[in-house]
């Protein structure tokens, strides 16, 4: 009979200790001051802040903002820096040279300095009688607006993507061919469609759109002028750092395979899509994890444009308590965690990813 032996791994040992120091500063009072009222209020917050919310409140709210930032940033720059990866290895040279040339800018540019500069580019934007609309989304130097769903048109989409799946699973459980599964999931994806055209058509809105009020604008999600400073900042930064991240796992790929495939006579994209992005994936996602840490903390930065995260509001809640060691070291314990979550989560996805055999070189 085995005996089931608990293993105690390095994360899981450095979060347990950040959490035990976490509740033993609660037990002895040096967290105390947290319920509080802070008696000012955050410039812009994830959920609602009142200047009679306490320090625990205020705190917990700019934690949020710190998580919402980095991880937009966080898919954003992703995004970006695949397409810069993909254009590096391409094969036309002026893609190629334009995509390698971004990477090469943004990569020795300070990021306070991308922050400071794209702050004062939305700034000089026109204002909000004058502002630029495109689509439904809004500009302005009062920061950009964008059309949002109701919650009647999260309900609808989150309903709308479940019986897609749902569907598209029992057709895989029917042995039906890959053509059919798409068919059946198109098929009840038009008929959910039909039904929310019914009620949008019966008065039910699943879009609230912004539009001007006074000298700002309602409705939408409103993302302010520091807000997006930093997000471009940050996404342009990151995504140099992981579009070479993601150029050099695919050099990695020994060209053997490669041509080994294509004499197979197998469309382009199937090699690419089926032998050397998984091959590359194993080369990318431990460094990736890593970067996807270093933009995480990076969202400090925005206390050089007004951006109230984690960072701005401790050092706020600093001058304004006296507690320095304390709120410091919760500071430092919100970053451990959420990059610890960070790491944990790329070293299982590279396991998933793993090829029984073939180890990383």
């Amino acid at each position: 009979m085995r005996l089931w032996k608990p293993r105690l791994t390095t994360g899981s040992a450095l979060v347990l200790l950040v959490i035990a120091a976490v509740v033993a500063a609660w037990w002895s009072g040096l967290l105390g001051f947290l319920g509080s009222p802070t008696s000012w209020q955050l410039g812009f917050s994830v959920l609602p802040q009142e200047p009679s919310d306490s320090y625990g409140w205020t705190l917990w709210v700019a934690l949020l903002n710190t998580l919402v930032l980095g991880l937009v940033s966080i898919a954003t720059a992703t995004i970006l820096g695949a397409a810069m990866a993909l254009l590096v290895i391409s094969g036309s040279p002026v893609w190629a040279g334009f995509a390698r040339a971004y990477i090469q800018l943004f990569r020795n540019m300070p990021l306070i300095l991308q922050a400071m500069f794209w702050f004062s580019v939305v700034t000089h934007l026109p204002g909000p009688r004058q502002a630029l609309s495109f689509a439904g989304i809004v500009a302005s130097n009062r920061g950009v607006s964008v059309p949002f769903l109701t919650p009647a048109g999260i309900i609808f989409t989150v309903c709308l993507m479940g019986l897609t799946l749902v569907i598209g699973r029992a057709g895989k459980r029917l042995s039906l061919k890959t053509p059919q599964r798409w068919r059946l999931s198109l098929a009840a994806a038009s008929l959910l469609c039909s039904t929310g055209a019914y009620l949008w058509m019966d008065g039910r809105d699943f879009f609230t759109v912004p539009e001007l009020a006074g000298f700002n604008f309602k409705g939408g999600i409103h993302m302010p002028t520091e807000l997006i400073a930093v997000l471009i900042a940050l996404t342009m930064f990151g995504s140099a750092y992981i579009g070479e991240i993601i150029r050099g796992g695919f050099a990695t790929v020994p060209k053997g395979v490669i041509e080994a495939a294509r004499s197979l006579s197998l469309p382009g994209w199937v090699v690419e899509l089926k032998v050397r992005a998984p091959l590359a994936m194993r080369a990318i996602i431990l460094p990736l994890g890593s970067q996807y840490t270093v933009l995480l903390k990076a969202t400090s930065i925005g206390l050089a444009v007004g951006f109230t995260d984690i960072f701005a509001v401790t050092l706020m809640s600093i001058n304004q308590s006296g507690y320095t060691v304390s709120l410091l070291c919760f500071m430092t314990a919100c970053f451990v965690l959420l990059n610890q979550a960070l790491v944990s989560a790329a070293n299982t996805l590279n396991k998933l990813v793993e090829i029984p055999g073939h180890g990383t070189h």
